[in-house]
């Protein structure tokens, strides 16, 4: 492992001392450096998600920990949701009980995707994700209900209660919805060329969804015509896709890796159907 840049999480805590004690001891995580000035360590999440994250007492980071840290890392505060890629998240549930874990670990799982969500001493939920794989069938038909999901998980809401979160710190409503259809814009472009132009070198710049939220206004924008446009959005991809025989086998090749539209699709419709739990959750939190 290099020995700078590794971390692409800063977890937001209360305790240093405390908060390496559980990660070790109930996590299995290994400490790899500390700073005491600073009163942050780095930990290493051990052989379930070659991985490590930043965890740092009350203040930002600052210069003297930027060699920890990934160029694009993201901070957790308490009450965040952090993502861990893994092979298997039944392996990671059963490293945890063995290791004595005493708190609930809860499940989900959807056509694409299985979870495991793991409480910490923090206020952070750990959710470690382990991608399944549908077949090209599965994956249309993930994509086509897509836009009838998040027309109902919005249905009957006022603009005022389009402005509701989570929590203080996390994006409304109207904020999620705006960013999974620009998401689902931006990769379109790749899947469009894919189609036309299949085995063609694609470069595009970086989507930084923080970037996106600020420059386009999400927290105040009205949203209406963006959901007429992620539906027709999906309709026209799926019309080529059901036109083009070979569709789903289709490539585009980026500067580290080649990806086939049904991978670019389920991703879509996997992070489309992120974005509406958490509408839902929101809803069910507030009541409405």
């Amino acid at each position: 492992m290099e020995q700078s840049g590794r971390a692409r999480v800063l977890l937001r805590i209360s305790n240093l001392e405390a908060s390496i004690a559980f990660y070790r001891s109930q996590l299995g995580w290994e400490l790899l450096e500390r700073d005491e000035v600073c009163c942050a360590a780095l930990l290493h999440m051990g052989d379930t998600a070659d991985e490590a994250v930043l965890v740092v007492e009350g203040c930002e980071a600052n210069g003297a920990l930027n060699r920890w840290l990934r160029p694009n890392y993201s901070v957790a505060e308490a009450g965040s949701l952090v993502y861990i890629g893994v092979a298997s998240v039944a392996d990671v549930e059963s490293n945890l009980i063995a290791r004595g874990f005493q708190q609930a670990i809860g499940s989900q799982e959807s056509e694409h995707i299985r979870e495991r969500h793991v409480p910490t001493i923090d206020g952070h939920t750990l959710v470690y994700w382990e991608e399944l794989f549908p077949t090209d069938a599965e994956i249309l038909g993930m994509f086509e209900v897509g836009a009838t999901e998040l027309e109902c998980a919005i249905t009957e809401l006022s603009e005022a209660q389009l402005s509701l979160k989570e929590h203080p710190d996390k994006w409304s409503i109207r904020e999620h919805v705006l960013h999974l259809i620009d998401l689902e814009l931006v990769t379109m472009h790749k899947v469009k060329f894919a189609l036309a132009e299949p085995g063609r070198m694609y470069q595009g710049n970086y989507f930084q969804p923080d970037d996106w939220q600020q420059g386009l206004a999400y927290a105040e924008r009205p949203i209406r015509n963006e959901v007429q446009l992620f539906r027709a959005a999906r309709g026209h991809i799926l019309g080529l896709c059901k036109h083009l025989p070979d569709a789903l086998f289709r490539t585009i090749r980026t500067s580290n890796r080649e990806e086939s539209v049904a991978q670019l699709l389920k991703m879509m419709a996997g992070h489309a159907k992120h974005h509406i739990r958490a509408v839902l959750r929101i809803r069910e939190k507030h009541g409405c």
